[in-house]
């Protein structure tokens, strides 16, 4: 059976991408406090890295300690950089951009991601994020090491942590409460900032092809996105809360008005549909939110 080792699978991805890679391959998981225990290890055998390992958090996080965030990504990708050459030079990779690494006026399309600027007030994480693609490419161009570069949308579905800041499940999180007990709902911006989700089992299906495609960098991206106003509807419809009554708070940062990337490689995946992944993840939100009253 063939081994995979994943770095940072201890989070909302590695929640549900650990089961079901373990009906097909042997796994190993490792969080980036513990990495160069597993990456170090040349006596192991990995025929595949996920490396998901990174610190960042939603709610301002990004532009309040860039400092912090270049510090600890630094050294975590130097690790796995390191730990990948050594040990493992013939592991196929699968790693991870993000939508904020493309510049906020170019097309998204995989051959535009190091063109321009990071998204403004994501720079740091943006940046980070492309000199992880670099790596690979170096690594793939003197040493013939493989790798996937999956840049994803926003990923949602059951099982995220309740304090997790994402704007979809703090859409999901105000709405409901306010149902359940009352008080308005403030969103941040005009609501008509766009954004796309990807339910998590829809993730977790394509990671798990990437790790045979010769492909390296993909927009995990369904193509189709939706303002904040959409979202918040869809909610309110699911869940029986007057969306009329919401207010919009166009103080407050909200980023780039629009992240919606380019389905270049994915036209044929059958994505989940929108009311069905938030439904799904509302009655999580529900069930946990109230087992822990």
């Amino acid at each position: 059976m063939k081994q995979i080792l994943i770095t940072g699978g201890t989070g909302f991805v590695g929640k549900a991408l650990v089961p079901a890679l373990k009906t097909e391959y042997e796994v190993e998981v490792t969080d980036s406090h513990n990495m160069k225990g597993k990456l170090f290890d040349c006596e192991r055998e990995y025929d595949y890295i996920i490396h998901m390992a990174v610190k960042t958090a939603a709610g301002g996080y990004c532009q309040n300690h860039s400092g912090e965030q270049f510090l600890i990504n630094t050294d975590i990708n130097n690790t796995f950089f390191q730990g990948w050459k050594n040990c493992f030079p013939k592991a196929k990779v699968v790693t991870f951009g993000s939508s904020c690494g493309y510049d906020a006026d170019v097309e998204k399309t995989e051959s535009n991601y190091l063109k321009g600027e990071a998204e403004p007030g994501y720079e740091v994480y943006g940046n980070i994020k492309r000199h992880l693609l670099i790596g690979c490419q170096a690594m793939n161009k003197e040493y013939g090491m493989q790798f996937s570069y999956l840049i994803p949308s926003t990923l949602y579905g059951p099982n995220y942590e309740l304090n997790d800041r994402h704007f979809i499940f703090d859409l999901i999180r105000k709405i409901v409460d306010a149902k359940q007990n009352g008080g308005e709902v403030v969103l941040w911006g005009d609501g008509y900032q766009r954004r796309e989700l990807i339910y998590i089992n829809d993730a977790v299906k394509i990671i798990k092809q990437a790790l045979t495609w010769n492909l390296q960098i993909c927009n995990l991206s369904s193509g189709q996105d939706y303002s904040i106003r959409d979202y918040a509807q869809t909610i309110c419809n699911i869940v029986g809360y007057d969306f009329n009554t919401i207010k919009f708070d166009t103080n407050q940062f909200v980023g780039s008005l629009s992240k919606k990337m380019i389905n270049t490689y994915l036209a044929d995946f059958q994505f989940t549909s929108l009311e069905e992944g938030l439904r799904k993840t509302i009655e999580y939100y529900v069930s946990r939110s109230s087992s822990s009253k």
